[in-house]
């Protein structure tokens, strides 16, 4: 697994962009939620369109998290991420939910 780590970056007109759209898509976010699902979104499809693979992070925040209190998957944020194919752990020991061979 190829590991990139930036600890932060500023937000761009791509991502500025993808933060408004993200808040006519009905998700129930809040607007600094849409920045940063923004930011997330943008960054992983730009590492896939340059040869990077196994694009993930941890998502410690239940509200960008692809999935519900009880596990059951979030569709419209699962086919968000699904869209850049960005894995999203929920927790630092990049461990859970298992991620699927494919």
């Amino acid at each position: 697994m190829l590991s990139i780590r930036k600890s932060a970056f500023a937000l761009d007109q791509a991502m500025l962009e993808r933060a408004v759209e993200l808040g006519a898509a009905d998700l129930n976010l809040e607007p600094y939620d849409q920045a940063v699902l923004a930011a997330i979104l943008v960054r992983g499809a730009v590492l896939r369109e340059t040869g990077h693979g196994d694009i993930c992070f941890c998502e410690l925040d239940r509200d960008l998290q692809p999935w519900d209190k009880q596990g059951n998957v979030n569709r419209p944020l699962a086919r968000l991420y699904d869209e850049v194919s960005v894995w999203v752990y929920g927790d630092f020991a990049l461990e859970s939910p298992e991620r699927p061979a494919d």
